[in-house]
């Protein structure tokens, strides 16, 4: 299966007009024989990727095993799954928010993250302030320094704001 979504656009867009999106049925060999830059590659599947994460390994990428199962269970599309969030080394969001926290002259100390997934843990680890909202993953509230009583989709990010921020 191939999806070409170059044609796809969303309101008020940050992404260049030429980024591209596919879904594609074999993604080796799709890099073999296209060769393209990527900047970041999911692979999602009912079960059996940690095969794949482990031939990961020996490529200089940054990789997320995520399990959507349980009490993660993905609610939008009532479905148990996992992926893998593939992207190139050092490119996370903890790099994100060193490169903003730098932009915008402010200490780690002075920024908050909010996060509920696991690529999130390394955010919450480099802010002054980590927060998990009520539904992250357990190891997201480990690392966090407070964890929200609401969910994400019941104002857990607002509720984040409001206890640390004065307006």
């Amino acid at each position: 299966m191939y999806m070409d979504l170059r044609n796809f656009k969303l309101r008020n867009s940050i992404f260049p007009n030429d980024l591209e999106f596919k879904v594609v049925p074999n993604i080796e060999e799709y890099m073999i024989n296209n060769n393209p830059t990527v900047f970041k590659v999911v692979i999602s599947s009912i079960s059996k990727l940690e095969t794949i994460q482990k031939q990961l390994q020996s490529i200089d990428v940054s990789v997320f095993y995520v399990n959507k199962s349980k009490q993660y269970k993905d609610k939008v599309i009532d479905k148990e799954y996992e992926y893998l969030d593939i992207t190139p080394s050092k490119t996370n969001k903890e790099e994100a928010l060193a490169i903003l926290s730098n932009y915008l002259n402010l200490s780690s100390s002075q920024v908050m993250a909010i996060g509920d997934n696991l690529n999130d843990i390394g955010m919450l680890k480099a802010s002054g302030i980590g927060v998990a909202v009520a539904n992250a993953y357990e190891e997201v509230k480990k690392v966090a320094k407070f964890t929200t009583v609401n969910t994400v989709d019941n104002s857990g990010f607002a509720e984040a704001v409001y206890k640390y921020i004065s307006f």
